[in-house]
């Protein structure tokens, strides 16, 4: 155990801290679980919806929340109320500060780490500010809105120096550590298709324009995206089912909390939801998550919008879901590997190869190599060169890595890599033609319609500066 020290000096040694554990990661145990104030990171969270006040409880685990931000007062108090009894009932007592204006925490030098649970179109520019200003960042997924905004955030990250961790919490998950491990031994013999499936995007009815909850800054929601009223219609209004899901259709529909995801303006549906998830997986399992990895070309084979797309991939209507209902599309990699990513069929991964195929997802994983394997186990040492050691809790993994200053499981060289296959996905499905993909240069081949695709201009007054 370490001996008591001052929390800077905590953060920076790096090589006493990396020298604690033969693995290479601290365990649960480490120093990062300790009660001494002087031993544990100060931590901020920005954006305190479900997701991010989730991430914030688990890190007061290993560091002290010290401030909280969003732009609805609602959720920042709630987020400072539940930090306040979780530390509290540790025997920890530790004044938070609540802000709207995410600058604020920025500008705060006593913070070590920042937790950025916003919604999407907010990620890489509160990150790369953040990393800027000397603190190390776990963003939640997916980290980026554009292809572009992958170069721009890769760029902060390696000119800095700091941690970057994104909450592909799958990648600390030993199911597909293990699907990971059978596939790089050899054991479903040459690799030939990935079935990543995603579920299908709700679609709506016209959804109003309303005036927003008082406890919401709505210009600051917006942030970098077009200027948009206010939307949302209170689920059966008028004995109408508004929303239709894969579920009984009782939401509310709006294009704020919650719901944003199936707007395209600020996400890319279960594309980018489910599929920072699962194609960041496959594609640690083929050897196609590093810088200038990537697919050679993508087509979409099946595409069912409710909202159509003009000439140039535009939504035609500004009121409702505009996110795809139903697709799938084909993805070739090197090699002659066919990824194939639906909203058909079972939430998962199916691998197949010559000699074996195995499915696995949150809740199994399951087929004849993995039965085999209570027969033929795999290497003893098998996690060491999947993950680097134990396995430990995702959020645990980011306070381990600011301690060994090592690459945390998720970084952003991996997540670029995969979540820009779904940025070229959703191109060529709203675009409704394949797309060829030069991974080396990080640029669309011979279709200047779908190259402008991968940059969005920001709204003035949230630009992103590098």
């Amino acid at each position: 155990m370490m001996t008591q020290v001052s929390r800077r000096r905590f953060l920076n040694t790096a090589s006493t801290l990396a020298s604690a554990s033969s693995m290479g990661f601290l365990t649960s145990r480490s120093v990062a679980r300790s009660k001494s104030p002087n031993e544990r990171p100060s931590v901020a969270v920005i954006g305190c919806g479900g997701q991010g006040t989730g991430d914030g409880r688990r890190a007061t685990n290993y560091g002290d929340i010290v401030a909280v931000c969003d732009v609805d007062t609602s959720h920042s108090a709630y987020a400072k109320a539940a930090y306040n009894r979780r530390m509290s009932a540790s025997g920890r007592g530790v004044k938070i500060d609540v802000y709207d204006d995410y600058r604020a925490v920025i500008d705060r030098k006593d913070i070590d780490a920042v937790i950025c649970g916003t919604v999407d179109h907010w990620h890489v520019k509160i990150s790369a500010e953040a990393l800027k200003s000397g603190k190390d960042v776990y963003c939640e997924k997916p980290l980026t809105l554009t292809i572009d905004e992958g170069k721009i955030i890769t760029k902060v990250a390696e000119e800095t120096g700091r941690i970057l961790q994104v909450g592909t919490q799958q990648r600390s998950d030993e199911r597909f550590l293990q699907a990971v491990a059978i596939a790089h031994s050899g054991r479903l013999g040459k690799l030939k298709k990935l079935t990543v499936g995603l579920n299908h995007n709700p679609f709506s009815k016209p959804v109003p324009v309303v005036a927003p909850p008082k406890t919401l800054n709505w210009d600051r929601w917006k942030g970098p995206t077009e200027d948009v009223p206010y939307r949302f219609l209170k689920n059966g209004k008028d004995g109408q089912k508004l929303v239709v899901t894969l579920g009984d259709g009782s939401i509310d529909a709006s294009n704020c909390h919650k719901e944003f995801r199936w707007w395209l303006q600020y996400s890319g549906g279960k594309m980018t939801d489910w599929g920072a998830h699962h194609v960041d997986i496959a594609q640690w399992i083929i050897n196609q998550c590093g810088p200038g990895q990537g697919p050679v070309s993508v087509e979409p084979v099946m595409v069912q919008a409710m909202v159509p797309f003009d000439e140039r991939g535009n939504p035609t209507l500004d009121d409702q879901y505009n996110a795809p209902h139903r697709f799938t599309v084909h993805v070739r990699f090197p090699d002659d590997v066919l990824m194939e990513i639906t909203s058909e069929g079972r939430n998962g991964i199916l691998i197949e190869g010559t000699r074996g195929r195995i499915f696995v997802n949150r809740g199994t994983i399951e087929g004849k190599p993995i039965e085999d394997l209570g027969t033929n186990p795999l290497p003893g040492d098998w996690l060491e060169g999947i993950y680097g050691g134990p396995v430990v809790e995702h959020v645990n993994n980011f306070f381990d890595c600011i301690a060994s200053r090592k690459k945390p499981a998720s970084d952003v060289w991996t997540h670029v890599a995969s979540i820009n296959t779904c940025h070229l996905s959703n191109i060529a499905i709203r675009l409704n033609r394949q797309i060829q993909w030069n991974a080396k240069n990080q640029r669309i081949e011979n279709d200047a319609i779908a190259s402008s695709m991968m940059k969005r201009d920001f709204r003035k007054g949230y630009e992103i500066e590098i």
